[in-house]
């Protein structure tokens, strides 16, 4: 039987041979939310007591959700200080505060935090946009969509992503399945088709797939997809689950063996009572008492555990933020914390190449889909069309501005590097700088005067 044309699948509703024609990624996808997920570890399967003998002892199966702490820091020294949207290009003063009105009013940064954590936990997540009518739309037409919205969606939000490209790896296709709960607690079906030219709603009832279709006003897909091979910690997930075990026997051990056992010989006459403070034992002539401690090699285990903790955040570049390291860097300089967090530096840097990419995507899809919706601008079109944009990466760690301050006051022979006016405005204690900086201007004409 020949294949039949993607298209027509589309227009006859054959929703099911429209997915066999779509790559989704899902099993790969869960299987990186397995380790993802702290409660999805092996261990975790474990039960949680055992039998030994006729006595039923806690197991303490510990899952430690270390892969979580590497995804939360690669992605806040990617985006954990907001990307700051830069123009480039020039005359286009007014596309740009038009589109960063947007950038705020979508709440972009905390987006991008959710979209990333989703793409680098489960190695795939969308963001897509859609026109929108807000409070300040036209009254009088109820059909005009004046501004932009957008949606962050992935497999752990209940949602499948489908896609499909062509021979040349355009992107001719994408669809998103998932169900919604009706007034009767019924689930339904639903699978969302985007392609350049039409958007199109199936939903499943008891006949089949039925189909709402409506026209693609951006005139081009407006999605973007962040996809890889592999989640973040897929090269340690082994690590962290032997380092999952050995703390997961050590508390079994110190169940069984923490709290000394006293050993007895010869004849006890008398044993002391739980509730007094001093315990003594009274023992027949000859007889001896003493407690045994656990021999067991507790540096062997520990050294292991920690060696394991180095190599997890070696292999992943992922800085050591406990309590110790934390501790240590109160006596050090600005430029020795940078070096100590500097393999995370260098992943954030190598990951900008590929997010910056799926960025200017983004800002394509932005700028496309606001000139659609103001067709009458005119000045917008031709600027959102020279419009560049360069986005800003930010470090999280503290900037150390004493450093700064004390090499310009240095390079220009202990001169001043930074006027009355702009200290005023920078004082972080004042509300409004510039109304600071006129205060103090009129206390130093008072002052003169007197």
């Amino acid at each position: 039987m020949e294949e039949k044309d993607f298209n027509t699948l589309l227009q006859g509703n054959d929703v099911d041979s429209l997915k066999g024609l779509m790559t989704c990624n899902s099993k790969r996808i869960k299987d990186a939310l397995t380790f993802y997920n702290a409660k999805e570890h092996k261990i975790s399967k474990q039960p949680k007591t055992k039998m030994v003998g006729e006595d039923e002892i806690p197991n303490w199966p510990m899952a430690l959700p270390i892969q979580k702490k590497i995804v939360e820091s690669t992605v806040a020294f990617l985006v954990g200080k907001p990307v700051r949207l830069i123009q480039e290009s020039e005359n286009t003063d007014y596309a740009y505060e038009t589109l960063l009105n947007v950038w705020k009013e979508m709440r972009m940064n905390s987006k991008l935090l959710d979209l990333l954590t989703k793409y680098y936990s489960e190695t795939e997540s969308v963001i897509f946009f859609r026109p929108y009518r807000d409070e300040n739309a036209d009254v009088n037409d109820l059909s005009i969509k004046n501004t932009i919205r957008c949606r962050v969606i992935s497999k752990s939000e209940g949602e499948s992503i489908y896609y499909r490209f062509d021979e040349f790896g355009t992107l001719i296709a994408w669809a998103r399945e998932y169900k919604v709960k009706t007034g009767n607690g019924k689930d339904v079906q639903h699978f969302d088709v985007e392609t350049k030219d039409k958007l199109y709603k199936f939903f499943k009832n008891d006949g089949g797939w039925e189909s709402v279709v409506d026209v693609n006003v951006a005139g081009k897909i407006s999605m973007v997809l962040f996809t890889q091979d592999k989640w973040d910690s897929y090269d340690v997930d082994q690590l962290i689950e032997r380092r999952e075990v050995l703390t997961s026997g050590k508390a079994k051990n110190n169940d069984a063996m923490g709290n000394p056992i006293l050993k007895l010989t010869g004849e006890v006459q008398n044993l002391p009572e739980v509730s007094k403070a001093v315990k003594v034992v009274q023992m027949s002539p000859g007889g001896d008492a003493e407690y045994l401690y656990p021999q067991m090699s507790v540096d062997l285990i520990k050294e292991e555990r920690e060696d394991l903790k180095e190599l997890i955040n070696y292999f992943t570049d992922t800085p050591d933020f406990s309590m110790d390291s934390m501790k240590a860097i109160g006596t050090t300089s600005g430029k020795a914390i940078e070096l100590m967090f500097f393999p995370a530096i260098l992943k954030s840097i190598r990951n900008r190449i590929t997010i910056e990419e799926l960025f200017d995507r983004m800002i394509s899809v932005i700028k496309n889909m606001l000139i659609k919706i103001n067709p009458s601008d005119g000045k917008l079109k031709s600027e959102m069309d020279k419009l560049r944009i360069k986005f800003e990466f930010t470090s999280p760690l503290p900037e150390n501005e004493a450093d700064l301050i004390d090499m310009l006051s240095t390079a220009t022979g202990g001169k001043a590097t930074l006027s009355q006016e702009e200290a005023a405005s920078l004082n972080p204690l004042t509300k409004d700088g510039k109304d600071n900086w006129e205060r103090l201007k009129g206390e130093n004409i008072t002052e003169e005067i007197l």
